[in-house]
């Protein structure tokens, strides 16, 4: 039988509950009530004032008890529409997308521009991250490139204009980037601009026409988040060379990360 919401009596409640109190150990489950007190509920209690924590658990143990692959579409829809960093994958609730990265690789790295001097950058990530989590996912992957393109030139101490072809040029002919990592930073690079090239074409340019050209919201993500691993890198490279040159260690070059 599948769960709902009607006081109607349903084993899959029933079991998912008994898997709860086995897990906990526990008697009975609690969760707050509307007056903010814990007192002893049922599962539909459970999962309206349970701990977010708790209420992962009692997801993943209604799969348990019966796996449904519609339900499970339906879930990670709500948590889609409502910004939440956990979808369920399989009856087993996983974090996919922003809240390990944002801890670290987006906060690092925005740490390390800041401690660098890479002023351009860091104004530029962080604008790429506040776009993403605003919907706007074309500016988002714009600024994530544009954000590389001025790391790339702190590293090699120029203001100039240069295109990122040209900036990557440079850092490997410096030593700063190993040749083998050249390929990966190319397909980065045809990885942005070819997500946000359909806006360039005659008729979606200048106003998009009748129909919106759109960058989905997972690919937005994946290259801002790439951005941050890759800023991340270089930026750390450039303060292990700028530590070597001073004839210090690499472990001193950057703060601690908390």
């Amino acid at each position: 039988m599948r769960g709902g919401w009607n006081d109607q009596q349903n084993f899959t409640f029933d079991e998912a509950v008994t898997g709860l109190l086995t897990f906990y150990g526990k008697e009975q489950l609690e969760a707050f009530d509307e007056k903010d007190k814990r007192v002893s509920v049922y599962f539909e209690g459970f999962i309206k004032g349970g701990y977010p924590s708790e209420v992962l658990d009692a997801i993943e143990a209604w799969f348990d008890m019966n796996p449904d692959s519609a339900c499970e579409r339906e879930l990670n829809d709500c948590l889609a529409m409502n910004n939440s960093s956990w979808r369920v994958v399989t009856g087993q609730a996983m974090l996919i997308n922003s809240e390990y990265l944002h801890t670290e690789v987006r906060v690092r790295t925005l740490r390390l521009l800041k401690d660098g001097d890479a002023t351009g950058a860091l104004e530029e990530f962080q604008e790429a991250v506040s776009d993403l989590q605003a919907g706007e996912t074309k500016d988002a992957i714009v600024k994530a490139h544009k954000s590389i393109e001025s790391v790339m030139k702190t590293a090699l101490g120029t203001s100039e204009h240069l295109t990122f072809g040209k900036l990557l040029e440079h850092l490997l002919k410096g030593g700063l980037i190993p040749t083998y990592y050249q390929e990966f930073l190319v397909h980065f690079e045809k990885l942005a601009l070819g997500a946000v090239k359909e806006r360039n074409r005659p008729g979606t340019g200048h106003g998009q026409g009748n129909v919106a050209i759109d960058v989905p919201r997972s690919l937005a993500e994946f290259v801002v988040n790439l951005a941050g691993a890759i800023n991340l890198f270089i930026i750390e490279r450039w303060m292990e060379t700028k530590g070597a040159a001073k004839g210090g260690s690499s472990s001193a070059k950057a703060k601690p990360r908390w």
